[in-house]
């Protein structure tokens, strides 16, 4: 029994030092278990030779008390025969048996008591490893749970900061204004400028036109000839 519950106790303390450094739990929680099957299967075969020892002590301690009631009938008989010497021998080697049936029987209870306690810690680690065995899904499925939930947050945290690209994207769309603002600024000039170049024209062929009737109207009265008969008109214009 000591020798089960230092190994137990040895491999808690190593498992607990293991999970505090284990990066993966799932994988620790399996090593567990195949830790705990191992220490589960010593546990089993000491089971087992504790088992065979008690039946050993049993059947010696059987065999004393046979040897004692065998040497308690010979001095019986000796005695009957009326050999008492052979009779206090018989009665002698009945209490030798008898004393190492007493002894075998001290040792057998103690044993029992010890082989309870075995089963006892064989049983404790069975549950413990059922337990794990049950909960090592769970386990597994919060741990990936907390991993996804590690990683959003990670990524959210990624994302909070945008005040650099949100500048970037507002100069971005000051200039494009700027561009749009002077695309709109040099059609409107063009525009401008070709009603200015067109005005211009037709006011150079009015006045061309003009000089021409004022002219030709010189000319005729020079030559002494009537004035046409938009006279009137020209001088207006």
């Amino acid at each position: 029994m000591g020798i089960l519950v230092r190994l137990f106790n040895l491999f808690r303390s190593n498992a607990n030092d293991l999970l505090d450094k284990a990066e993966d739990p799932e994988k620790m929680l399996q090593q567990m278990v195949s830790d705990l099957e191992v220490q589960k299967r010593k546990a089993k075969q000491q089971m087992t030779e504790a088992l065979a020892l008690q039946k050993r002590l049993e059947r010696d301690t059987e065999k004393e008390h046979k040897a004692a009631e065998k040497w308690e009938q010979k001095a019986v008989l000796a005695v009957q025969k009326e050999k008492d010497d052979l009779a206090k021998e018989a009665l002698t080697r009945k209490k030798e048996h008898l004393f190492r049936a007493l002894e075998f029987e001290k040792q057998l209870e103690m044993h029992r008591n010890n082989s309870e306690a075995l089963r006892s810690s064989y049983q404790t680690m069975e549950d413990k490893i059922d337990e794990i065995k049950r909960k090592r899904s769970l386990l597994s499925v919060k741990q990936k749970q907390a991993e996804a939930q590690e990683k959003i947050y990670q990524t959210i945290e990624g994302l909070g900061d945008t005040s650099g690209t949100m500048e970037t994207i507002e100069r971005v769309e000051e200039k494009v204004e700027n561009m749009q603002a002077r695309a709109e600024a040099y059609q409107e000039m063009s525009q401008d400028g070709s009603n200015a170049d067109l005005e211009s024209r037709f006011k150079e062929l009015e006045h061309d036109s003009t000089d021409l009737e004022m002219e030709l109207l010189e000319l005729k009265k020079r030559a002494a000839l009537p004035a046409p008969e938009n006279e009137a008109d020209i001088n207006k214009k």
